[in-house]
């Protein structure tokens, strides 16, 4: 795959870094309650099962039955999936297990790349060749979308193409990235991945990809990804998961893993913890034991705990140890803990070969420390007043750029202030809760509600809708709301402040009056 095609697909992906936002506003009676925003957990026991290197046969089927008994309710897969080009064989076969609406996501691995990209049996050569070497229809890209759009998880970007995508389900964000070599990982993925986990405040996040680098194996891979993922997602408090060498190993919680350095503060291999900074902390899995076949231990010797090299390994499952095929299993937010994990790997025969505890620092969530302003765009805005009626009318149009599931307003609550240079004109508060309608989660809100201005509320009517544009990438939004009575404002620069959470976006321009004087509208 050429690495142009990669930068025109994510252009916008990688230009957007800092994310523009912007927004609304409005205001329920006092006496409701305000709630306070902050980390996004997943949902309570959500068991995730992590396999790659899977191939499709009886040792796959074998695997897909754990994951079912053991009672995970997704699968992340981490690439290489049937070893046969055969995408329709392979789905089918998680849908007989599994079944067909069953959570399933997955990262390329490069046994998979040739039938990764949609449209890869459109030409009738490729159709041809299908037929001879009896591959499935379809593409691994279109049966993942459908699986996806079944049950009502929307990637960042439709065009799964260039091997990246991010989607969040049941409060796990999840990032994923492809195989193409350590040029593609130090360029393109991890500015990407940077991109996606920088501004998150989920609790827990997972960088997926397939290949590894040499020091992150402890079989005979070279380095295929380049550091610079690995470091990013570490520094944002990822877990990262990989497969590629046929076999399970963990380590421990690392601050570099470029120079496999230890965490001083949480060395223990089965209590891990995962936090951003500078560095950050984090821990790598590798697991490959899916069902295509298993490898030996070739680094880190000796076989047994503790290994060899720096002291990084936490648990080692190879031929050396007498591997089977198994899965990766954890549980997140346990013991009404939304910060607190537990992770075991199981195989086949029912044994359990490895378990640990996850801690999720504190500050892994923004949501403690305000974020810089970025900016609020308005297409259109007006202030009127109206001394007769007593009903000042506020309307505010506008877009801005974000990633879909960044925000979320019922949850957040929603503050808008519009300042000139004597004070406030007015502050317009939507708390969290009564009044919202979502009919796209993470993509569409609306509220709507009128008032008789009675018991000291100040709204007589207020609307408001924001909604996710897929042809342009943006939220388009638009309010409007009735007030009792608005401070009088002045002509010249009017600064606008919208608060969503801990976010703050700022537009600051001028107003004109018009009207006769009355109003007052930009641009």
């Amino acid at each position: 795959m050429r690495r142009d095609v990669l930068q025109t697909d994510r252009a916008f992906s990688l230009i957007v870094g800092a994310v523009l936002t912007a927004f609304l506003a409005l205001t329920l009676p006092q006496s409701h309650a305000q709630s306070t925003a902050g980390p996004i957990p997943t949902d309570a026991g959500l068991k995730v099962a992590f396999i790659g290197d899977s191939g499709d046969g009886e040792n796959f089927r074998r695997v897909l039955g754990l994951i079912k008994s053991e009672g995970a309710v997704m699968v992340m897969h981490q690439g290489d999936f049937d070893y046969a080009d055969n995408p329709g064989a392979f789905f089918a076969t998680i849908d007989s297990i599994l079944g067909p609406d069953f959570p399933y996501f997955a990262s390329v691995g490069n046994h998979d790349a040739d039938r990764w990209t949609a449209g890869c049996t459109d030409s009738r050569t490729q159709r041809l060749l299908g037929s001879l070497l009896h591959r499935g229809a379809g593409c691994y890209i279109s049966f993942l979308k459908n699986r996806m759009a079944r049950i009502g998880a929307v990637p960042d970007d439709p065009n799964l193409n260039d091997e990246m995508y991010a989607v969040t389900y049941r409060g796990l964000k999840m990032v994923f990235v492809g195989q193409e070599g350590p040029s593609y990982g130090d360029g393109i993925y991890a500015p990407y991945l940077q991109d996606q986990l920088a501004t998150d405040d989920h609790i827990w996040r997972i960088c997926s990809w397939h290949k590894n680098q040499n020091a992150m194996q402890v079989g005979g891979k070279d380095d295929e990804m380049g550091w610079r993922v690995y470091e990013t997602c570490k520094d944002l408090g990822a877990i990262i998961a990989t497969a590629h060498e046929h076999s399970y190993h963990r380590t421990k919680t690392l601050t570099s893993i470029q120079n496999q350095i230890v965490d001083a503060s949480c060395s223990g291999p089965d209590n891990l913890c995962v936090g951003r900074g500078s560095p950050g902390r984090s821990f790598v899995f590798v697991s490959g034991l899916g069902g295509e076949s298993i490898r030996d231990q070739q680094r880190c010797l000796p076989a047994t705990f503790p290994y060899g090299c720096k002291g990084e390994w936490a648990k080692i499952y190879t031929s050396n140890q007498g591997a089977t095929f198994g899965a990766l299993f954890i549980t997140f937010n346990i013991d009404g803990d939304p910060r607190k994990a537990q992770g075991y790997f199981k195989n086949i025969n029912g044994e359990i070969i490895d378990t640990f505890e996850i801690r999720a620092d504190a500050l892994s969530s923004l949501a403690a420390a305000r974020r810089p302003a970025a900016a609020l765009l308005l297409s259109q805005a007006k202030l009127q007043r109206d001394r007769h009626s007593r009903q000042d009318r506020v309307a505010l149009r506008g877009s801005f750029v974000a990633p879909p599931y960044s925000m979320n307003p019922p949850r957040d609550g929603v503050t808008l202030s519009l300042t000139d240079a004597d004070g406030h004109i007015v502050e317009i508060k939507v708390p969290a809760g009564d009044g919202w309608t979502t009919t796209r989660p993470g993509r569409e809100w609306f509220f709507k509600r009128k008032k008789d201005g009675t018991q000291g509320d100040p709204i007589v009517y207020a609307k408001l809708g924001i909604a996710f544009n897929a042809k342009t990438r943006q939220f388009d939004m638009n309010m409007k709301a009735n007030e009792m009575e608005l401070s009088p404002p002045d002509v010249g620069p009017i600064t606008a402040l919208l608060t969503i959470g801990n976010r703050e976006f700022r537009n600051t321009q001028d107003w004109r009056a018009t009207g006769k004087g009355k109003k007052l509208v930009t641009p």
